[in-house]
């Protein structure tokens, strides 16, 4: 009499006799315990792993469920193949290893059609699974798997595969399904299909220890190159030897670069790769700007090779790159490895970072003492910048550039808006430092002091008005007015103090005189930097103005040239006919205007006591620009 699959009971498999020999042994079936294959399935994955144990599993249960497919087709007589197939999912059942229903149904055996997808609950390997093992990150019924590919491929002839979806050994709420033919698969199974590839545990052992011998090469590889790595740090080495450690582990170029896409250190040789592997080329600001410390991974068009890109990270900020080629495909051993010089990198950046922000401050200190402070041990000074190479017995200059807005009226100028020209001012100097004991810099909020060794100007076959001048043109802004003064040279470590005091004065003098950016050297001003450490710029054009102030009414009043006569008059040795011949005026009328000179000034010109008072009056006019001079083609 025939049955459905619902009506299948364990009666109709088992006989109950007093017989030796009936019952599952007629049947070449067994009942297992669930805690013994619990027991067993946990050595498998500790003495195989994860992987291995899944592929001993899937295909154990296949042939468990082509097996028991056969024991049932043979042993009962069914209604139809379908309720055959059907009772695969209640022997499941029968046997306690799971409830099994099914969502989806469409099978059609004579066309070889099978597209299933359904639910088990109460997974018995489920149970077993976090019994002895934490939640996994993949699906880990395996003998469900195997066993319902095996029983339905049976049924069909052909393979079927079925593939657990959801999973409560993942942490999932309930165990799911679909079961499908290779063919309606497709490519998607393909990964899949290899578990059930046939091959003896022989071959699964030797290919465990050519996996675990090559695992232990990749730790000795991966050891060397961290032990190297630490020492060549350690020992200063830097970048270049870090470049060439990684070049030579991996048999590949290597180009360092900082976030500006400078090259900092690069190993190889092959013609070109050093253009095609800058980060400039293919990974954009709002990558750089992100922060992001993953690997990029670029395939150039055309070329054999793929280029592997990971950032110089510190502080969640990216500060420089370190790009690879490979001639295979990447993997989590070259990331590794790449990752590895990336940590040491940045950890050699950091600490040159430190020292640079710790000698600033020390070079900062000291100078604020040298510069400004008039009281001091000079040699004690002078060996504490020894030490940290700089020569101050050597001639230098002393630049004071102060930062202002033009326009009077706004005020001073935003905080970031002096850190600007600050920064484009420091940048420009550090560039100069290939001599490193040739540059001081002390910066303050809208000013800085800088100290120029003469060797570098010689050594850069230039003049100290046209370095500075060049300093200047490149600091880019509307808004500011930078004034720079340039002190004469010092001879000893005692000059410093009063050469940065008559740099400070020159500033002064030239903020005065305009509102214009300017470079002014303190040597320019002559006699009048006799006045610089006594006077203030307001105090000198008033000591001028006083003086010459007949003439600055006449000439206002009268639209007249009585005090730029008395400019040229004393240019030329107060010589009548020189001067006449200078200005283009005959010689009555030179005349005329030099006594008009003496009776509005109520002066002599012929006394030197007077002469010197009036030049220095016309002097401090000329520096403050309130002297016009034409050419004498006028």
């Amino acid at each position: 009499m025939s049955i459905q699959a619902s009506e299948l009971t364990l009666d109709h498999l088992i006989q109950v006799t007093e017989q030796s020999g009936e019952g599952f042994q007629n049947l070449n079936m067994t009942l297992l315990s669930t805690d013994a294959f619990g027991v067993l399935r946990k050595d498998l994955i500790t003495a195989l792993g994860v992987g291995r144990a899944k592929r001993f599993l899937l295909r154990y249960a296949f042939q468990s469920g082509a097996h028991e497919a056969r024991i049932l087709k043979d042993a009962i007589i069914w209604t139809d193949d379908i309720e055959w197939l059907i009772a695969g999912s209640k022997l499941h059942h029968l046997t306690g290893r799971v409830f099994s229903y099914t969502e989806r149904f469409h099978v059609d055996m004579e066309k070889g059609i099978f597209d299933v997808s359904g639910y088990w609950l109460d997974s018995y390997e489920a149970k077993q699974h976090l019994r002895y093992f934490p939640v996994h990150s993949e699906c880990i019924c395996h003998f469900l798997v195997g066993y319902a590919s095996g029983y339905t491929s049976e049924c069909l002839g052909k393979q079927v595969i079925f593939k657990e979806i959801k999973c409560k050994g993942k942490g999932d709420e309930y165990c799911s399904y679909v079961g499908k033919t290779v063919e309606q698969w497709g490519k998607e199974i393909s990964e899949e299909s290899l578990y059930y590839e046939y091959e003896e545990l022989s071959d699964e052992r030797d290919q465990m220890f050519r996996k675990v011998e090559q695992q232990n090469e990749k730790l000795e590889i991966g050891y060397s190159l961290s032990r190297n790595l630490t020492k060549a740090m350690l020992e200063g080495e830097g970048f270049p030897a870090f470049s060439q450690l990684l070049g030579e582990c991996l048999n590949c170029s290597v180009l360092i670069e900082n976030r500006n896409y400078e090259t900092i250190a690069e190993f190889g040789k092959k013609p070109g790769m050093k253009t095609l592997m800058s980060v400039s080329n293919f990974l954009g600001e709002e990558m750089i700007n992100s922060g992001g410390n993953e690997i990029i991974e670029t395939t150039l068009k055309g070329k054999t090779f793929t280029l592997l890109t990971v950032p110089i990270t510190i502080k969640d900020q990216i500060n420089g790159f370190i790009t690879i080629d490979i001639n295979q495909r990447s993997n989590d051993f070259i990331k590794d490895l790449l990752e590895r010089v990336a940590t040491i990198a940045a950890l050699h950046m950091q600490n040159e970072q430190v020292a640079i922000e710790t000698e600033q401050r020390l070079e900062g200190e000291l100078l604020e003492k040298l510069l400004n402070e008039k009281k001091m041990d000079w040699e004690w000074i002078s060996n504490r910048f020894s030490y940290l190479g700089y020569n101050l017995s050597e001639p230098h200059y002393i630049v004071h550039i102060d930062i202002a807005g033009k326009d009077k009226k706004k005020g001073d100028l935003k905080e970031y808006e002096y850190l600007k020209v600050r920064n484009q001012i420091t940048n420009f100097l550090q560039k100069q430092k290939e001599y490193v004991s040739n540059i001081l810099l002390l910066t303050k909020l809208n000013t800085v002091q800088v100290v120029i060794s003469k060797k570098l100007i010689e050594d850069e076959q230039t003049t100290i008005k046209d370095f500075v001048e060049l300093l200047l043109k490149n600091i880019k802004g509307d808004k500011e007015q930078i004034c720079m003064g340039i002190s004469n040279e010092t001879h000893k470590l005692s000059d410093f103090n009063k050469r940065a005091e008559e740099a400070r004065k020159s500033v002064e003098l030239a903020k005065f005189k305009s509102t214009r950016s300017a470079v002014i050297l303190t040597s320019d001003l002559g006699h009048l930097t006799l006045f610089l450490n006594a006077r203030e710029p307001e105090e000198l054009e008033l000591f001028a103005e006083e003086n010459l102030e007949p003439i600055l009414n006449y000439d206002k009043k009268k639209n007249s040239e009585l005090l730029l006569t008395l400019f040229y008059y004393s240019q030329n040795e107060f010589n009548l006919h020189k001067t006449a011949r200078e200005m283009s005026i005959s010689i009555s009328g030179m005349r005329y205007r030099i006594q008009q000179i003496e009776d509005l000034l109520d002066i002599d010109l012929s006394n030197s006591n007077c002469r010197f008072e009036i030049q220095i009056s016309l002097q401090i006019f000329l520096v403050l620009g309130k002297i016009r001079i034409y050419s004498t083609e006028h």
